[in-house]
């Protein structure tokens, strides 16, 4: 719930476990600080997705390696 509460503060829930959030960087960075405080980092996954940009996994899990998948 923690983490739920930090991501509605940055963005729209869109579905149970999907927020957007546009975000400049140093939004992205203070919500990444914010949320490894809340993660429980060898059991919780927080995927970040940015447009045109890296995959990037905070805590369990990897990015796929398919690198022609895309999220539509």
């Amino acid at each position: 719930m923690k983490v739920a509460n930090t991501l509605k503060s940055f963005g729209e829930r869109v579905q149970l476990s999907v927020f957007e959030c546009w975000l400049s960087p140093a939004q992205l960075a203070q919500l990444k600080k914010l949320l490894r405080k809340k993660l429980e980092l060898s059991q919780d996954s927080v995927r970040i997705y940015p447009i045109g940009g890296t995959v990037e996994v905070l805590g369990m899990g990897r990015v796929t390696d398919d690198p022609d998948f895309l999220i539509l």
